[in-house]
């Protein structure tokens, strides 16, 4: 699919609604934008609620819990 939007004087782009409807865009989540290329990739990350049950029952602090979560976002920006 592919769609178009124009980049605001602050730099703002709306994300298109059809692409929001495909990948379950909603207000308030989270979009990751990386740079390879010259290219510009971006995509929905879940949040940490959603990553619930992901991470095996260990008894770890949020920080960790959060830095795992982010350890594991990069793994998967890296296999895109």
């Amino acid at each position: 699919m592919v769609s178009m939007a124009k980049v605001s004087s602050r730099g703002q782009v709306a994300v298109p609604k059809v692409i929001r409807e495909r990948l379950h865009i909603k207000d308030g989540d989270t979009l990751l934008f990386e740079e390879r290329g010259g290219k510009v990739y971006i995509r929905k990350i879940k949040n940490f609620l959603e990553m619930e049950g992901s991470l095996p029952s260990l008894k770890i602090t949020i920080k960790e819990a959060r830095e795992k979560a982010m350890e594991e976002m990069a793994k998967e920006s890296e296999d895109v």
